[in-house]
């Protein structure tokens, strides 16, 4: 295995895990239910791509995992994390105002809030890394 196809096997498994994570916000929100297909979805998708992450790594060997987590990946997972970081924090006031209102209940805010904070950082390091 390359540096490269581990770097493509990163990317993959992010972007499905985060998009999945991703949906569950959205349909949380349009059904106004905290649970609107099962709640461990979000978290299994999660632990596979770790395992993914982890057995990939750990099969393409020590050099090869060195050479896919460079300084590049470094950068751009920091990125990443501050985009969402922010994401986060505009999620607040967003639901603070969408529970004001009644359009959202506090159960599924908090599932919505909580899958979406999940989600963010693995979909904006896919943009990022993809990006260029």
């Amino acid at each position: 295995m390359t540096a490269d196809t581990l770097a493509r096997i990163r990317i993959f498994v992010f972007g499905l895990a985060g998009l999945i994570c991703a949906a569950y916000s959205l349909v949380a929100v349009a059904t106004n239910t905290p649970d609107p297909i099962s709640p461990w979805l979000p978290a299994v998708s999660g632990g596979v791509a770790a395992l993914v992450m982890w057995s990939s790594a750990f099969s393409a060997g020590r050099r090869v995992a060195e050479i896919a987590h460079d300084e590049l990946f470094k950068v751009e997972w920091g990125r990443a994390l501050t985009v969402s970081y922010w994401f986060a924090l505009a999620l607040y006031p967003l639901f603070g105002v969408l529970m004001a209102l009644g359009g959202v209940s506090p159960l599924t805010a908090f599932a919505a809030m909580g899958t979406a904070t999940g989600a963010a950082p693995m979909l904006s390091f896919c943009v990022i890394n993809l990006r260029g």
